[in-house]
């Protein structure tokens, strides 16, 4: 009987640990008016860009997660959950034939999003007083293929409770299964080069914090 008081204490902290990581609050940021992607590319006629100024999409992080700038790298924990689509259809070059050619490559009947999942995020070196950068690694789909994709991503606090993710990436089209457009009937020959850099702001919002299930 006394060994079993003495116990009692022990197993109750157990319980109350294990109730405790069943469950964690959950930050979530939510697209925001404010965002920018575009798509900078090359042709043997002239250099060319597509802008959309919609990106929608969440980052999910665990409360304990901090993204304050005066702290070091050692201070920050981050694992997120990453989901970012935008519209073929957004996408403009202020050209209707462009446009027109553009969509069609990309396959926007079928494929009517280009979507991001993020699968990898560790912290850079940082100094205090300087936004957070990252090392990610994430899976890009364009056109129905889905390729994996690694850059380097910049998280920026905003006021309003608001974070700004920014970033670059070259790829190319045919990796996605696109052929580099060589549109014909304008009186000469049009080639397409086959990369392509994207460059995004992507701002987002805080919306609520709600509980889940702990994946530990």
């Amino acid at each position: 009987m006394k060994l079993s008081l003495a116990i009692q204490p022990f197993a109750a902290a157990f319980i109350l640990a294990a109730a405790v990581s069943l469950s964690a609050d959950v930050i979530r940021y939510q697209a925001a008016p404010g965002s920018k992607i575009k798509l900078d590319g090359t042709s043997t006629v002239h250099d060319w860009t597509v802008e959309s100024g919609t990106i929608g999409g969440y980052i999910e992080f665990q409360s304990d997660v901090p993204l304050d700038p005066s702290l070091s790298k050692t201070e920050v924990n981050v694992t997120p959950k990453v989901e970012v689509i935008v519209r073929v259809s957004s996408l403009k070059s202020g050209k209707s034939l462009m446009d027109d050619i553009m969509h069609d490559n990309l396959k926007m009947q079928d494929h009517p999003l280009i979507k991001y999942s993020l699968k990898e995020m560790k912290p850079k070196e940082h100094k205090a007083g300087e936004p957070f950068q990252f090392d990610t690694k994430g899976d890009l789909t364009v056109a129905g293929i889905t390729k994996p994709i690694d850059m380097v991503v910049t998280l920026t606090p905003m006021e309003g409770n608001k974070l700004k993710a920014t970033g670059s990436k070259e790829v190319k089209m045919t990796d996605f299964g696109i052929k580099p457009p060589s549109p014909t009937g304008l009186g000469f020959l049009v080639k397409t080069a086959d990369e392509v850099k994207v460059t995004f702001e992507w701002v987002t919002a805080r919306k609520d914090i709600k509980k889940t299930a702990s994946t530990n």
